[in-house]
């Protein structure tokens, strides 16, 4: 089973999928990741989405994520497993982001846990500079894209999901996206694990949080895959 594969089945034990016809995982690889540590905090600041394209040649718009149902249960996972030794953290604050101009995806603010899941996810974001974050959703309405949308996306769009319902938020040390453009880079948040527990600064236990075993020497970065069911 591939890694996709492994986060779809996670994803689909979610209870906002039974019965659901599609719903899809949309990650990006967020290299500015930001640790706040000062007056008490334990927090890290990310980029959740992106307007890129998708595995499926799809595009899904932040600014129709219906975010109801994250404001209600604020719980941020790791690689979409829902068992409380999987919990990492919690939203404190979701925003539009950029802050001016157009919409290109949500900035979220998490507050970590003091747990080997959050020990991992803060190693990550500490040595290498990046973090994997993912959401699941629910694609509500989707069309055809619109002229300008060809324009400013290409051909390869064949539709764009303009609502959808964002119901999970995970952290992810390889995210489950493959490029559109083909983009490769190092595996900074392989090589933090990695060198996090033969240093002991990270422990075992938490290495294998992302069920890690070896070191990888690439990535590749991108977005999304589905599961129709």
């Amino acid at each position: 089973m591939s890694h996709a594969q492994r986060l779809l089945t996670n994803l689909k034990s979610h209870p906002y999928t039974k019965g659901a016809d599609e719903f899809g995982i949309l990650g990006t690889v967020c290299k500015d990741a930001t640790l706040d540590e000062g007056q008490d905090k334990n927090d890290i600041v990310a980029i959740a989405t992106t307007d890129d394209i998708d595995l499926e040649d799809e595009v899904v718009m932040p600014s129709g994520l219906d975010k109801a149902y994250m404001a209600r249960n604020k719980q941020v996972f790791v690689d979409h497993e829902y068992g409380i030794d999987k919990a990492a953290g919690f939203i404190r604050s979701i925003g539009a982001y950029p802050e001016r101009g157009e919409q290109r995806g949500w900035r979220v603010r998490i507050g970590l846990y003091d747990n080997p899941v959050a020990a991992a996810v803060k190693e990550i974001a500490r040595k290498s500079g990046q973090i994997g974050v993912s959401i699941g959703f629910k694609p509500l309405k989707v069309s055809a894209p619109t002229e300008d949308e060809r324009k400013r996306y290409g051909d390869r769009v064949q539709r764009v999901i303009r609502e959808a319902e964002w119901f999970e938020l995970s952290f992810t040390a390889i995210p489950c996206n493959v490029s559109c453009q083909g983009r490769i880079v190092d595996a900074e948040p392989i090589k933090a694990i990695t060198e996090g527990v033969r240093s002991r600064t990270l422990s075992v236990d938490a290495g294998k949080v992302f069920s890690v075993t070896q070191p990888t020497r690439s990535l590749v970065v991108g977005r999304g895959v589905f599961l129709r069911t």
